[in-house]
């Protein structure tokens, strides 16, 4: 087998392609070099630590928000993703300098934690993969919800992200119940059409289904999709939906207006797959990586951001016959391509990302 040195030095490839072989041999070269498990940063970047998860009710940080500048983390702890285990997840507020704030205990695994604009107040949704439960957080009072409930879900999953825009509310369905097929029958995006705080009970409607036509990003051409793995979603800057299926290694953007497509995908070169992507919302700030199995929460920085760029937590590529492994790392996502080049890479399992703004102004 060549080694990575010389297969990286392959010319004549596309530019697409070479965006893959770019990404893939940093990352791989970086591995080669390394003696122990530590981060390697690119040149122009900088790592520091943000929050170190104490372990027992402090562990595995995953989902993060942002709210006048304190950071919300999500530790999921031990807890099962589909709540059988009766685990207790910890959301923690820290301020901009990393101190607790305030600690939240939520019953089950959380996963999505996102900020209501509407309201202002914290969303944190428990067990994606089953049995899925709702708290909303007032920072202002300090005071958390109970729990509230979903009837049976209609893709026999759970819940995961949560996405506000023009005033609705939508959940990613995650883990799917596939078909004898393996196709994903159910819905791949829900929408909130009631949310009773008499009751604690939230009603939804499909508004996407997991199957469906997508015209390529790259090529333009159309094929029919099959959504195995809906997971983290966002808003990209123009307000399009960008859900993330991960386990199929691909994005899904679901567009507002304009001429393109409603329905786009864009395949992820060099099969990584990744969990959030986030946006720079200004040119200076700093973005949040949730290292999940290393219990680490790091903080990324430069001198000036590229404003409306988006970043990926990706957990790298499985070693193959002709291939060496490429260990998980943060990049930014090229969206014309789906080449992913990296910021930090060699980190355990990074799964949650934020964009801190520090001057919205530049």
């Amino acid at each position: 087998m060549p080694s990575t040195r010389s297969a990286c030095a392959v010319s004549r490839i596309s530019s697409r392609a070479a965006l893959a072989f770019a990404a893939l041999c940093f990352a791989a070269g970086g591995a080669d070099a390394q003696t122990s498990a530590k981060p390697i940063v690119t040149p122009g970047f900088s790592l520091t630590v943000f929050a170190a998860g104490s372990g027992g009710l402090l562990s595995a940080p995953d989902s993060l928000a942002v709210l006048d500048g304190h950071v919300w983390v999500g530790y999921a702890n031990n807890g099962a993703p589909d709540g059988s285990n009766g685990a207790m997840s910890a959301i923690v507020e820290y301020a901009s300098d990393g101190s607790v704030v305030k600690t939240y205990q939520v019953a089950g695994h959380n996963d999505g934690l996102k900020v209501n604009p509407y309201t202002r107040e914290i969303w944190a949704m428990q067990n994606e993969d089953a049995n899925p439960n709702l708290v909303i957080i007032n920072p202002v009072t300090g005071q958390a919800s109970k729990p509230y409930s979903f009837g049976k879900t209609l893709h026999g999953g759970g819940y995961d992200d949560i996405v506000f825009k023009d005033g609705q509310t939508y959940f990613s369905a995650s883990n799917p119940t596939l078909n004898a097929s393996g196709k994903n029958t159910g819905p791949a995006i829900v929408r909130v059409v009631h949310l009773d705080a008499n009751t604690y009970t939230i009603d939804v409607t499909p508004v996407v289904r997991g199957t469906l036509d997508a015209s390529n990003i790259p090529f333009g051409t159309v094929a029919t999709l099959n959504l195995t793995d809906p997971d983290s979603m966002t808003l990209t800057p123009s307000g399009d939906v960008l859900l993330d299926d991960q386990g199929d290694g691909q994005l899904v953007l679901l567009r507002s207006s304009g001429d393109e497509p409603r329905v786009q995908y864009l395949p992820l070169l060099g099969n990584v797959q990744v969990d959030d992507t986030v946006f720079a919302t200004a040119r200076r700030g700093y973005l949040l990586v949730s290292d999940t199995k290393a219990n680490m929460v790091y903080k990324i920085s430069a001198n000036v951001w590229q404003r409306d760029a988006a970043f990926s937590a990706s957990t790298g590529v499985a070693a193959t016959s002709g291939t060496p492994a490429v260990p998980a790392y943060v990049g930014q996502l090229d969206l014309r391509s789906g080449a992913l080049l990296p910021l930090v890479t060699n980190l355990a399992s990074p799964h949650g990302l934020a964009f801190v703004p520090t001057d919205d102004q530049q």
